[in-house]
């Protein structure tokens, strides 16, 4: 068989791109960390690793998620501690004007603070987040409306929120309640005698019984707010457990998800990451090798019939 001088050109070519590329991938690969470049390099583990980044990937949005979850959650939680700490101060008060040695112009002065703490207690139900929503307004406000509360001492309340619980994705299987409608914390407490009545009522009407003049009708009146505003604590605290039993349950699910994350960064460092001390040996021979070919291909490039003559 007759091997010409541009045969054996054309396969020191050949053999010479073959090293460069070989050597160039491992140069890449000692560059990036990543033992595949491509998907062909590994068509398998390439697919395998796809399927761990997206599984990791929305791992770190529930982990997102759950972090959004206890910021609005402890948000609440402080205005039913400040809620809770209001009603207090509204019981002391009570206690106060019902002490019959008191004249009108003492009372008056108790409703004086009464009244104060009746705004209080309106600022705590149209509290904002820290992205500017409302607390307290379930799923939003009526059309037309601006805040979930609005009135006074004289008029009274309405209410212009709904009854709506926002809730977040939290995990693959839970979705997390991240708050509380203002029916639930502020309206649908107890009565004494049966029923419900609002928050902003029973301060309304003790205020109402501590301005009338004379003794007697705070004191009629005591026995049944003592008892309405103790409902209203209760039912403060008790929203406020429920809130605090869903932190604790975040807690879980960030302990188990951050143990997830971990899991998927191992299974993709033994997919994609590079092992240096084999890519540091195979890119030494690698050198080696090109060297032979470059030199090869030199003198196969100067191959000529003269140099037999």
């Amino acid at each position: 068989m007759r091997v010409s001088t541009s045969m054996l050109y054309d396969q020191s070519t050949a053999n010479l791109n073959r090293q460069t590329a070989s050597y160039l991938k491992v140069q890449n690969q000692l560059a990036t960390g990543r033992r595949m470049l491509n998907p062909s390099d590994d068509p398998v583990a390439a697919a395998r690793a796809l399927e761990v980044t997206q599984r990791r990937d929305m791992n770190a949005q529930y982990l997102d998620n759950q972090n959004a979850a206890r910021d609005a959650l402890r948000t609440t939680e402080i205005s039913l501690s400040s809620l809770g700490d209001l009603l207090q101060s509204v019981r002391e008060n009570a206690l106060k004007a019902g002490n019959a040695s008191l004249d009108d112009g003492q009372r008056k002065m108790i409703a004086t603070d009464l009244r104060q703490q009746f705004g209080q207690l309106m600022s705590i139900a149209n509290a904002k987040d820290a992205n500017g929503e409302f607390l307290f307004a379930g799923f939003g406000l009526a059309a037309g409306e601006t805040q979930p509360y609005e009135g006074s001492v004289e008029s009274g309340v309405a209410a212009n929120g709904d009854q709506g619980e926002r809730l977040l994705q939290v995990s693959a299987g839970r979705q997390l309640q991240i708050s509380n409608s203002g029916y639930e914390v502020f309206e649908n407490v107890d009565r004494v005698g049966g029923g419900k009545q609002s928050i902003f009522d029973t301060v309304r009407n003790l205020i109402a019984a501590v301005e009338t003049p004379g003794a007697s009708t705070i004191s009629a009146a005591l026995p049944n707010a003592l008892g309405n505003i103790d409902n209203a604590l209760d039912n403060a605290l008790r929203v406020r457990a429920d809130v605090g039993s869903r932190g604790v349950e975040l807690d879980g699910l960030e302990n188990a998800g951050t143990a997830l994350d971990v899991q998927y960064q191992s299974t993709l460092s033994v997919l994609q990451d590079l092992d240096y001390n084999e890519a540091i040996t195979n890119a030494a021979k690698l050198q080696t090798a090109l060297t032979a070919a470059q030199k090869t291909f030199m003198q196969a490039s100067q191959l000529s019939l003269f140099n037999y003559l």
